[in-house]
């Protein structure tokens, strides 16, 4: 007796052992334990921005943020190919977007409402990606040794009398790099190396990072710099007579190089309906207001910088030639290679 029940025993045991089994093979065809939307997120603040964690709220609908740079998430998409957990890219620099569009990492997603919000300028005619917030580089100088007309063009950072007075960032930064790809797909391969050589016979001082440039400015190293407008602005919000201001470039013209930030639906994504909806979202009003607090600027016109930099909202902007310029990236960092941008 004692033997038929054990009998009974193992073999229920067994029964359930085979469905525990069945059950995770069938969890991880669908995707495994789903914890909802996936977003590899690029952006430096990654989960913690308002927008996710309003999305989640609102919508009811689960978000997991999975961080890391904007060419870490490139090669994690590439490498788990059809196999990824990813649903939404959110990275910064369109020259990532270009490149997860080209590697066929990103599915169209236009909606009518992506459409309203995000104005053409911004977004990708086929709807592979969209425009999230506005970066300008933008020349910096000092406001106690520069004067406000002194510099007016990118042209003007070749200025002699800013020789050994000029801070640039290092060359193998993503922002140089699309700036300089931006300006051979607009300008010319001639001019552009004309002007990067007329830089670096100034003899800039290079340093790592666009908040280094900023306070080697306003602590007298250097007089003039380039940097993204947000940087400056974090700064004023806290130190609203920090010594630098912007000089907007070009504005009797094409205006300031413009680059963004921005998303795309992935392709393999398992999510569809709640990706594009949390797309829709991050670029409705409400949210873009929760992005502009650090200081960038809304991609959606409906929306003003905060009020620190308020007065930055008419500034002409260029917006960047994704397609053009990012097929030149090569190209620029062999130029910034070969004037000496280290």
């Amino acid at each position: 007796m004692f033997r038929a029940l054990l009998g009974r025993r193992l073999a229920v045991v067994g029964v359930v052992v085979f469905l525990l089994i069945l059950g995770a093979s069938a969890m991880a065809a669908f995707g495994g334990d789903d914890a909802g939307v996936v977003v590899y997120n690029g952006r430096s603040q990654y989960g913690s921005e308002q927008p996710f964690r309003d999305f989640e709220k609102n919508q009811r609908a689960a978000l997991q943020i999975r961080g890391g740079t904007a060419p870490e998430l490139f090669e994690r998409l590439r490498s788990e190919g059809e196999d990824t957990p990813a649903d939404v890219l959110v990275t910064t620099d369109l020259a990532n977007l270009w490149r997860a569009k080209q590697a066929g990492l990103l599915a169209e997603a236009s909606s009518s409402k992506l459409r309203a919000q995000v104005p053409k300028g911004f977004r990708d005619p086929g709807g592979q990606w969209w425009g999230l917030s506005l970066r300008i580089r933008t020349p910096m100088r000092s406001t106690e040794r520069v004067a406000a007309q002194a510099v007016k063009s990118y042209e003007d950072l070749g200025n002699r009398r800013f020789k050994s007075r000029l801070c640039l960032r290092t060359s193998n930064n993503e922002y140089n790099q699309s700036l300089v790809a931006d300006m051979l797909a607009k300008r010319g391969a001639q001019k552009t190396e004309k002007l990067l050589r007329s830089w670096m016979d100034n003899e800039p001082k290079i340093l790592g990072s666009d908040v280094d440039v900023l306070e080697a400015i306003a602590a007298g190293r250097c007089d003039v710099g380039l940097t993204n407008h947000y940087y400056l602005g974090r700064i004023l919000a806290d130190t609203p007579k920090f010594p630098v201001a912007p000089a907007w470039p070009d504005q009797d013209g094409a205006g300031a190089h413009t680059n963004l930030s921005g998303l795309g639906l992935v392709r393999a994504s398992r999510h569809r309906e709640d990706a594009i909806a949390l797309m829709e979202h991050l670029t409705a009003p409400a949210a873009q207001r929760e992005v502009v607090e650090n200081s960038e600027l809304a991609v959606n016109e409906k929306v003003l910088p905060p009020s620190h930099i308020r007065h930055w909202s008419e500034v002409r902007k260029d917006p960047i030639d994704v397609a053009r310029a990012g097929r030149l990236l090569p190209d620029a960092v062999a130029l910034m290679q070969r004037v000496g941008w280290k």
